[in-house]
């Protein structure tokens, strides 16, 4: 457990955001605080938002009067479970498929990887813009489950290649590996091989991956909020202060959209948009963090198996007799 301090501090900080985020009707109030004029004794407007920070709006407040701490508490629940669950859905798909295609069949390999060559060279903002256009909009008769559901598919398929490939290549090598061959020429099954020899090894790769597709999930619907590709839809009541169309704002709070929904605020109200951006970024630099210390010690444990296969095979295969190891026949000391 000593060298995965790191992965654990960094996995309690973000459960635990997620648990205070998913309780937020418990304590939270429903309005986010909402307040969008100040007034006098005398009825006399004397503010209006968006308010800076201060004792009564610790993060201030956007163009709408809400609390942003509130509105980041709220929203921080979607933005990690998209994040982890895109994630996982990656993996396993991606992880299933290039499995199937290094073992079952290899001569597509070559097929696969020049038709998945494609989206290196084409970004993957660029590649969910096009595709997200078709739920951009006000779509009064269509829930918002679907427009989640389809969101969710769209970042999935997005991620998909490069974790075929990942798969693909991890698989290929260790089907080199000696103790895999004797396996097959034993006449082991393919199934057999998986569980027993590829799986140990897999699974550490795979815990590593979710958490870099966590970090390329998060990359990718904050590029997308920018862009007005909000997480859940855009709120069809928009932003106030605004001249008609309305300024469309993200329905779920999550953080992209914050952010997105925010931008122009970068003069008039500059904590809208840092505020979301900096909390951001404390969640990236922790996945990010866990990630480094999964990384160092997958390397770790790859160089001491090699040290000590090395030492092994440098040892003399020929040992030496000493007076222990003389049989004694018919009363007789032979040696050989």
């Amino acid at each position: 457990m000593r060298n995965y301090q790191n992965t654990i501090l960094g996995s309690t900080f973000l459960l635990v955001l997620l648990i205070v985020s998913l309780l937020y009707p418990c304590y939270g109030p429903k309005d986010f605080n909402h307040k969008v004029l100040i007034t006098n004794k005398q009825g006399d407007v004397i503010g209006r938002a968006p308010f800076p920070p201060s004792e009564q709006h610790l993060l201030g407040t956007d163009r709408n009067g809400e609390d942003m701490h509130w509105l980041l508490l709220y929203g921080a629940k979607f933005t990690l479970m998209t994040a982890i669950g895109v994630a996982l859905i990656r993996v396993l798909f991606g992880g299933a498929l290039g499995f199937f295609i290094s073992i079952w069949v290899p001569y597509l390999k070559s097929y696969v990887q020049d038709l998945f060559i494609i989206f290196r060279y084409i970004p993957s903002v660029l590649l969910g813009l096009i595709l997200m256009i078709p739920i951009v909009g006000d779509f009064n008769d269509v829930p918002v489950s679907s427009i989640v559901i389809y969101q969710i598919i769209i970042l999935v398929f997005i991620g998909i290649p490069s974790v075929t490939m990942f798969t693909s290549d991890i698989t290929g090598e260790l089907l080199k590996t000696t103790f895999v061959q004797s396996s097959f020429l034993m006449g082991a099954g393919k199934l057999h091989i998986i569980r027993r020899q590829l799986w140990p090894h897999i699974r550490s790769y795979g815990i590593l991956f979710v958490v870099q597709q966590i970090i390329s999930t998060l990359h990718i619907t904050m590029q997308l909020g920018l862009f007005g590709m909000f997480l859940g839809g855009r709120s069809r009541a928009g932003i106030m202060g605004y001249d008609e169309p309305p300024k469309p704002a993200t329905l779920s709070n999550e953080w992209a959209g914050l952010i997105g929904q925010n931008f122009n605020e970068f003069l008039r109200a500059p904590w809208t948009i840092f505020t979301p951006i900096l909390a951001y970024f404390i969640v990236i630099v922790v996945v990010n963090m866990i990630k480094k210390e999964l990384e160092q010690n997958l390397t770790g444990r790859e160089a001491l198996k090699w040290n000590r296969k090395r030492k092994n095979i440098s040892q003399d295969p020929i040992k030496r007799l000493t007076s222990s190891d003389l049989q004694f026949v018919d009363g007789r000391n032979v040696e050989r």
